[in-house]
């Protein structure tokens, strides 16, 4: 009995991360592989970074490689690692293309692989760091870094700034701008089912029913400026904030928060499933960032129909447009925060405005839309190459 060849171009995925680890560049892969299996043929290999997880896994039908032992140095080995799994899979099993997703380990991963055994790659700018301090860390390796950039076939951005960046830092293409995208089906939910979550949130998290509440999903870390946040809570004495995440900074940000600690509510990593419970007991979302990719995270607020208030960074005004979806500050202005979370809370009609206005946004933002570009590019790339 013969068995059918499969056709489809091997691609192997470089990532720093992967499931279970969530941010948006784990989502916007796990997205577009869901949608473009069909197409491609894609293997992962990422940094192993917890000792409980296997070296080698599935995810839908998807060969995950783990490389290292459970730590945070696997990250740095990934980029040593990764060329002798790129070799032998193209010995075994043909590889046509390599896919880095950013250009940090994973970058520098495929760059290497690129060098060694001549495997052409494709990046993925999903960058949400400040631009100059990634710049300034690296730059005793700055000329394999700009490497990076300049051996590349082909460059995708999420947003217009990062197209600059890859300019400036010696692309020899010509960078396709393709936001990522959002699932907004994931957080549906009826009206009734609505009211039931809202009144069962407040009920847990003791917040009263006529207390304007901010949501804030983030990472609990100083780029994304979450202390900024809570000193703004301290000049807003009637509102509430419900903080959804977990990261290095949690400690001290209770500490911070200890005279209003009844009004801030650490509620640490929560399943995105879960995420419309906590939308629907809350009124505005907020992420003040200093540093921004893009933020599916905004995506989805708009998606459960919550007005932002953001800041003006990165790839945040790709998005969010001032006085539309939401409204927009500058990163570190406490004045100007609390003024924009007190105008959205109490002009009512400019509320309903952007929840109108924020639902016609999103709708721009589809998976569906976005998944036959980034298979056109990497067609394109595939093309150049005569794979």
């Amino acid at each position: 009995m013969s068995t059918a060849i499969d056709k489809r171009p091997h691609i192997v995925i470089a990532t720093t991360a992967f499931a279970p680890f969530v941010g948006g560049a784990e989502i916007a892969v796990q997205e577009l592989i869901v949608r473009l299996h069909a197409q491609f043929r894609f293997t992962i290999i990422t940094a192993r970074l917890d000792v409980a997880l296997l070296r080698r896994d599935e995810w839908r039908g998807v060969q995950i490689i783990r490389v290292g032992w459970g730590t945070p140095l696997d990250k740095l080995w990934l980029i040593f690692a990764f060329s002798w799994h790129v070799a032998r899979l193209r010995r075994i099993g043909g590889v046509q293309l390599v896919w880095a997703i950013m250009a940090s380990y994973a970058g520098a991963a495929a760059c290497m692989a690129q060098m060694i055994t001549r495997a052409p790659y494709v990046l993925t700018l999903q960058e949400g760091d400040n631009l100059e301090n990634i710049e300034r860390r690296v730059q005793p390796l700055s000329f394999f870094f700009r490497q990076i950039f300049s051996r590349a076939r082909g460059i995708q951005v999420i947003a217009p700034f990062l197209s600059e960046w890859a300019t400036k830092l010696g692309a020899h293409v010509q960078p396709v701008i393709i936001p990522n995208g959002v699932s907004c089906e994931l957080f549906a939910t009826t009206v009734e089912k609505k009211m039931q979550f809202r009144a069962e949130v407040r009920n847990e998290l003791l917040i009263p029913e006529n207390a304007s509440t901010i949501l804030s999903i983030s990472r609990l870390v100083e780029k994304n400026g979450i202390s900024d946040l809570i000193s703004a809570m301290e000049q807003l004495p009637e509102h509430h904030l419900i903080l959804v995440g977990d990261g290095i900074l949690r400690d001290s940000l209770e500490v911070q928060s200890h005279s209003i600690k009844g009004r801030v509510h650490f509620l640490g990593t929560q399943h995105q499933h879960d995420l419309s419970r906590f939308a629907a007991a809350a009124d505005i979302f907020c992420r003040p960032a200093h540093s921004e990719g893009l933020g599916i995270v905004f995506l989805e607020a708009l998606c459960m129909q919550l007005p932002v208030v953001a800041t003006r960074v990165g790839g945040i005004p790709s998005i969010i447009t001032d006085e539309q979806e939401g409204l927009l500050v500058s990163p570190g202005n406490i004045s100007e925060l609390v003024s924009a979370l007190r105008r959205v809370t109490e002009d009512l009609v400019l509320y309903k405005q952007m929840q109108t206005k924020g639902l016609e946004r999103v709708a721009q933002f589809s998976w569906e839309l976005f998944a036959p570009k980034i298979s056109a590019w990497l067609f394109d790339a595939l093309k150049k190459w005569d794979y």
